[in-house]
């Protein structure tokens, strides 16, 4: 790894004052900042679908090079790097342990798509390594492995980013400024419907719509209205004609800070009408609401008729004109925040909460009560100090005055 992008990131223990959606609010013009600069050296852990995604994405970023690919099946390394579109296959190393392997190789970043259960000890080893991670959502396979890993990202110093992609769709961004001109919000709802028959891990996972596509929603929901979760209750359930183990259709009602609600309606077992993967959105908030149906320009309204118009044109106009999206926009926003030597957005601290929604939900469907979020996340800490056998992390959790308060000073 080079030292200069090692020493500025280790040195930025601090959220940077500029808001974070100022830093994605032009992708292009972040890859324009760019030109000149070499593209950082990458290596993607885990060669599944999401792996040889990420491995295109990385090959044909003009901010990222693919130099590596890992993956503990043999073969698989191989299989990702032929359909990642690279000009020279040959030149891009292959292994079974990512994070030995971008050391070898001297990557400046990890991208780790693995499945969630090898998130923690995938991402602990690299933050030691002193190497930079990019993960996929979630952040990890539960609530105590997720705060042990934002204290070894404290006790490092390394920068570790969650992709939550829903957030760098420009209609979200949209959204975010109509709230923040508007609101505050009052209802927000979410709600999904596809009727999808998973393999792999998701079919015997239990809750795997609340986890698998429960996160992208909740995420998104605290982007857009800027409010964070307090409590939730939550309800699942299975039909006889589902291929999944645990329960892939979920209702769940979040209260959220400053009073508001978010609802969040969903699931994989229903034929026919499909919503977009993205869900379908209405917003309401004092001054007025916003509806999405997950794919085209939002709708916007107001009580002025002539100010609704010029809203929606407005918000047309900025949509016009294509940007990179989803883990396109995320590798952007990573690589341009380790240049800047600033916090990239979706950083660990700031993605716990979304984490913890999800695991919120999951605990109320299980107990059959109302669960408040912190609570869940003391507990989690908890576990996570029993857990932890790195005295210096373990000594980071304890020294917490709340997970809460952590979170933020994050």
């Amino acid at each position: 790894m080079s030292s200069d992008l090692r020493e500025s990131t280790a040195a930025d223990g601090t959220r940077a004052e500029a808001s974070t959606s100022d830093a994605v609010a032009d992708p292009n013009a972040a890859i324009a900042n760019s030109a000149g600069q070499r593209p950082l050296r990458a290596v993607v852990v885990g060669a599944g679908g999401m792996g040889k995604w990420w491995a295109r994405v990385i090959a044909s970023s003009p901010v990222t090079e693919l130099v590596g690919v890992a993956d503990l099946v043999e073969g698989m390394p191989a299989q990702s790097i032929a359909q990642s579109g690279v000009e020279d296959p040959s030149a891009v190393a292959v292994g079974t342990d990512g994070v030995d392997l971008a050391l070898e190789v001297g990557a400046d970043i990890l991208i780790d798509p693995t499945v969630p259960v090898a998130h923690h000890p995938v991402t602990r080893k690299a933050l030691h390594a002193g190497i930079p991670v990019l993960g996929e959502k979630p952040v990890t396979e539960t609530l105590p492995e997720a705060l042990s890993l934002m204290a070894h990202s404290e006790l490092t110093g390394v920068p570790f980013m969650v992709s939550q992609s829903r957030r760098f769709f420009p209609q979200v961004r949209e959204l975010r400024r109509f709230v923040a001109e508007h609101g505050p919000t009052i209802l927000t709802s979410a709600f999904f419907s596809l009727f999808t028959e998973h393999e792999g891990f998701r079919a015997t996972q239990q809750h795997p719509l609340l986890r698998d596509m429960g996160i992208h929603a909740f995420d998104t929901a605290r982007y857009i209205t800027g409010t964070d979760p307090l409590a939730v209750t939550a309800h699942g359930t299975n039909p006889q004609w589902s291929v999944y183990a645990g329960d892939a259709t979920v209702s769940c009602t979040f209260e959220m800070s400053g009073g508001s609600l978010f609802v969040y309606n969903g699931t994989w077992n229903a034929r026919g009408l499909p919503t977009y993967w993205n869900s379908e959105w209405r917003i309401g908030a004092e001054q007025g609401t916003a509806t999405w149906d997950g794919k085209g320009a939002p709708q916007l309204g107001t009580e002025d008729e002539e100010r609704t118009h010029s809203l929606q044109t407005a918000l047309e106009q900025a949509l016009a004109e294509p940007e990179p999206d989803q883990i396109d926009a995320s590798i952007i926003e990573f690589v341009t925040a380790l240049r800047e030597g600033r916090t990239p957005m979706c950083e660990v601290h700031e993605n716990i909460l979304s984490f913890a929604m999800v695991e919120a939900a999951v605990a109320s469907v299980d107990r059959g009560t109302r669960v408040v979020i912190d609570e869940l996340l003391e507990e989690a800490r908890t576990e996570a100090i029993a857990a932890e056998d790195d005295p210096e992390a373990r000594d980071i959790l304890q020294s917490w005055p709340s997970v809460r308060e952590a979170i933020a000073r994050g």
